[in-house]
């Protein structure tokens, strides 16, 4: 499935990532991703489709036009899924305290 410039930015907002993590996440460069979303130019084939997995790991879900509506993006998990997500990041205290010699 391709997404479109307003999914990408959608994706970027819920997931609550900057242009910055998803380059590093996706391999897709700063300015592709700047220039995609304000409809100045199309990724390249490929660039679209790393663009897809990496809002996809970071946990954007896109949803393809059907009867009931348009082309969107949504959460990946739920509000129940996100609140153990973030309980987790909290466990096992500082970095670095449990690191072997």
């Amino acid at each position: 499935m391709t997404i479109t410039s307003e999914q990408c930015l959608a994706a970027r907002i819920l997931t609550h990532v900057d242009r910055s993590l998803l380059s590093a996440t996706s391999g897709v460069a700063v300015a592709v991703i700047a220039r995609f979303e304000r409809f100045s130019a199309l990724p390249s084939a490929e660039d679209m489709e790393r663009l897809r997995h990496g809002l996809e790991r970071l946990g954007a879900d896109f949803i393809g036009e059907d009867a009931f509506g348009g082309r969107g993006v949504r959460l990946r998990f739920d509000a129940e899924m996100s609140k153990r997500i973030s309980a987790w990041e909290d466990e096992g205290g500082l970095s670095g305290e449990d690191d072997v010699p």
